[in-house]
């Protein structure tokens, strides 16, 4: 008698696969229910108290804190790359003002692809050396889309400055003050990674099939540009801005809660409980504002989180990062039409790290679909 296999049993996933596992990883944990997020360990709240975007980008990478050597060693490959090809710097000026900033970024990084030196070495060890010059290239065009953005030339950088300070100095035109490096760095760290999200596995499918590391940066990029997955954060501080005070954002907030309209800003994927990153933003930002003398917005974001979340935290909705960052950028000095783009520049780095720590015995990622004859 022949025996006949059992069908085995089919995988269980929501719209969006959501609650597909798509593979492991090493380099960051995040509990939804509990409201944690570590990077190789470490929570986010530690490194934002302690260290640098340099030191983070290097621990999201490689998978430790640096030594001081290492950390110098990586400080200088970042500086060394600081000055894109000419030609994608070039290719803006033939961009319209009024198209998409991350589509304006995305295009002059797709220009600077063309000039990475060994562009067609896929190998792991090419792949390896190309993070610090993806991420000091893509901080100049991206401070030159904002420029462009406001109708304003490029500035070039500062060898002598940090990640943080040259990006605000060529997006500003002005030298930033400690206290706006201190707050921008620490939105450039508690957005550096976040497991596999969209754009995330984007890079990933990307890389998967032989691809370089930025071809991989761009796909990330172009799932980001989408109007639900990058854009919140300026959505979330236009409609704050809208808000004249505290009483306002009360009153406006019942209203809009009666409605049953959505919140930007409010409510994630992974958290059902407050946002991690936005406990470790909310001190940095609110110091920010009171220094700009724009105390009244942080009350006005405080009145709108907690009617919302008084209303809605019972189901799991809570602000998230995208509330937070815009009074952050808002105060610095960003328009908030660029607002996408510094949150693409951090989160790349989490990119680079899932496409790197898949490459090694990564196989295509090809996945199934079920055919429905009707």
């Amino acid at each position: 008698m022949i025996g006949i296999a059992a069908p085995a049993s089919p995988q269980r996933y929501g719209r969006g696969l959501d609650g597909l596992v798509a593979g492991d990883t090493r380099i960051a944990e995040l509990d939804g229910v509990a409201g944690r997020l570590l990077y190789r360990g470490y929570p986010i709240g530690d490194l934002v108290a302690h260290c640098s975007f340099e030191e983070v980008s290097y621990l999201v990478l490689n998978g430790e804190l640096p030594s001081p050597d290492r950390l110098e060693a990586w400080r200088s490959e970042l500086v060394r790359w600081r000055r894109p090809p000419d030609r994608a710097i070039e290719a803006l000026a033939r961009l319209p003002r009024r198209a998409h900033p991350l589509a304006q970024y995305r295009t002059m990084l797709t220009v600077a692809a063309c000039h990475i030196p060994e562009a067609e070495d896929s190998s792991l060890d090419a792949q390896w050396r190309r993070p610090a010059r993806i991420l000091s290239w893509t901080s100049a065009l991206a401070a030159a889309a904002i420029r462009h953005l406001e109708g304003a030339p490029p500035v070039g950088p500062s060898d002598e400055l940090g990640f943080a300070a040259n990006f605000l100095l060529q997006s500003l035109g002005r030298t930033p003050t400690a206290a706006e490096v201190r707050a921008f760095d620490a939105s450039l760290i508690v957005q550096a990674e976040h497991g596999l999200h969209a754009a995330a596995f984007a890079a990933l499918v990307v890389i998967s099939t032989g691809a370089d590391l930025g071809s991989a940066v761009l796909a990330g990029i172009g799932a980001l540009s989408g109007a639900r997955h990058g854009g919140a954060n300026q959505l979330a501080f236009e409609m704050m801005a809208g808000l004249a005070d505290p009483d306002q954002a009360r009153l406006w907030a019942r209203a809009a809660l009666a409605r049953g309209q959505r919140f930007p800003g409010f409510g994630h994927r992974v958290y059902r409980c407050p946002d991690p990153r936005v406990r470790a933003l909310e001190p940095i930002a609110e110091e920010l504002l009171s220094r700009r003398g724009l105390s009244e917005r942080w009350q006005v974001y405080l009145a709108l989180r907690d009617e919302v979340e008084r209303a809605l935290g019972p189901r799991g909705i809570f602000a998230n990062v995208d509330s937070i960052t815009g009074l952050i950028y808002h105060p610095i000095g960003l328009p908030a039409t660029a607002f996408p783009i510094p949150f693409c520049l951090a989160i790349q780095t989490g990119w680079m790290a899932h496409c790197l720590e898949y490459l090694p015995d990564g196989a295509m990622i090809e996945p199934g679909a079920v055919y429905l004859d009707r």
